[in-house]
């Protein structure tokens, strides 16, 4: 352990009354832990260097208040520190085996947690970021440009700015004993609400299904664009967006793109004619 983060610990226990601290997930740069707190109970501890990410996910959560999402207790900006909820008993929707039912449960999240947002990252910041590294890097360039033109169509089709989760996928939605779904880690960031449903479809082909992924996809965008109200073709185009900004923010951090992913989604838009 990095003696900056055994400070930012010992703080920790020392401001909240921790005890039973256990690691979760641990970087030099920051780290997830569980613990009991003297005066909250079961908590999860956040320390994150950059603390800009902590300040978007404090403020989300705290407008938000526990409504389908974990509470925050406290925040302290100037070490990097989050104290939240725990969860219980916190099970992922990764583990639901029933395609109607995840499904059923990412929207009736989805359709709870945005609030109106006036200024903030976007979105389309995102997008023009890969497209900046990419021309930088000389790679993947019509990729990120088709997935930077495609964002702008929804930022132009739908007028709406909330709150976005920005990562609404299966393993931030965790089960409480009530039987509801509580999301977890939101970014905060800002857009179209239709911009929080293409993180769940590309985690939908790690869930448990018998037929091909590009069939189970199919049939996951179609129940969404059912379910939704949104049109089947623009969550196409949001599929690939989000496929394409994941594979180039893996090649930010050195690691290798999932071409066999990035191929499902092309193919999911081309087939339609979209260029």
């Amino acid at each position: 352990m990095e003696p900056d983060m055994k400070d930012k610990i010992n703080y920790a226990i020392k401001k909240w009354e921790l005890d039973h601290l256990e690691v979760i997930y641990e970087h030099p740069a920051n780290g997830v832990f569980s613990a009991e707190s003297k005066n909250f109970g079961p908590v999860i501890l956040k320390i994150n260097q950059h603390k800009s990410q902590l300040e978007s996910e404090y403020q989300m959560l705290a407008r938000l208040s526990g409504h389908y999402s974990c509470k925050v207790y406290a925040f302290d900006e100037s070490a990097g520190l989050l104290l939240e909820e725990r969860i219980f008993p916190g099970t992922v929707l990764r583990r639901e085996t029933s395609l109607e039912k995840r499904i059923r449960a990412f929207l009736q999240v989805f359709r709870e947690i945005h609030m109106p947002a006036d200024s903030g990252t976007t979105y389309l910041n995102w997008l023009e970021q890969i497209c900046e590294y990419c021309v930088s890097h000389q790679v993947e360039e019509d990729m990120a440009s088709r997935a930077h033109l495609f964002c702008s169509e929804m930022f132009e089709k739908y007028p709406d700015r909330v709150l976005l989760h920005g990562d609404l996928h299966h393993d931030n939605l965790l089960l409480r004993t009530d039987g509801s779904y509580a999301m977890i880690d939101p970014k905060g960031v800002v857009g179209p609400a239709i911009m929080d449903l293409p993180r769940f479809i590309v985690n939908e082909p790690d869930t448990a299904h018998v037929c091909p992924d590009r069939q189970h996809i199919e049939e996951v965008i179609r129940l969404l664009g059912e379910q939704s109200g949104y049109p089947a073709a623009d969550i196409r185009k949001l599929f690939y967006m989000e496929t394409v900004l994941e594979n180039i923010w893996c090649l930010e951090d050195g690691e290798e793109m999932n071409r066999q992913e990035l191929e499902l989604a092309d193919s999911l838009v081309s087939h339609e004619g979209f260029c």
